[in-house]
């Protein structure tokens, strides 16, 4: 057998073997397994709402008890009641309770629970406070950090924008109001003066 013969048997094997160690795939079979599967935070939040995270704050601390408590022994109370993303000063609480209107201003409506004044945000409703106090989401069952955090945006524009409005449009001062919410509080640097509470829950005693 001839050289060339021999090149072109040899060049006709090779086309075959590499011919059969191709594997063809339709395209779009290729393209679902590269598909990348997006975190649907609003079907997210809109399902644990009412189910999970408005019944979890069903339990949650009497407002009073909780800061008398924080006055007296605040260690304990922040490792009772206290929910953490990890080590450090800052706790999360769940409160409820009742309180009087004093006045309905463009950013807050404030109020006097027992002796105390406490600022019920409306307007700047910003942070993690409602969904860490909560106890119910933690950062160790999400790959991407970012789907962790859109939790807590998509919960607080939820607060903005369902929970405040009705509530703001017939409030005025001197009405009574229960509410449920959440306080962020540093233990190192305690300050009970004006609590700060993010509502999930407002309603008006008749």
């Amino acid at each position: 057998m001839s050289k060339r013969i021999k090149n072109i048997v040899g060049a006709l094997i090779a086309g075959i073997v590499i011919y059969n160690s191709i594997y063809f795939r339709p395209l779009d079979e290729k393209l679902a397994e590269e598909e990348v599967v997006v975190f649907d935070v609003l079907n997210f939040v809109d399902k644990m709402w009412d189910a999970d995270l408005l019944t979890t704050y069903d339990s949650a601390t009497d407002f009073t008890i909780l800061l008398n408590l924080l006055v007296n022994e605040p260690n304990l109370a922040f490792e009772k009641e206290a929910q953490a993303l990890g080590i450090g000063n800052i706790g999360y609480f769940k409160v409820q309770g009742e309180g009087i209107v004093l006045s309905v201003n463009e950013n807050n409506v404030m109020i006097k629970v027992g002796d105390r004044i406490v600022e019920i945000e409306t307007e700047f409703i910003f942070g993690n406070a409602v969904r860490d106090a909560s106890g119910l989401i933690k950062i160790n069952d999400y790959d991407e950090t970012s789907d962790f955090n859109s939790i807590s945006e998509s919960i607080n524009d939820k607060i903005r924008n369902e929970v405040v409005p009705p509530f703001k449009l017939k409030v005025a001062k001197g009405d009574r109001i229960v509410f449920k919410g959440a306080i962020e509080l540093n233990n190192a640097h305690l300050n009970l003066d004006q609590p700060e509470v993010i509502p999930v829950s407002l309603q008006i005693v008749p």
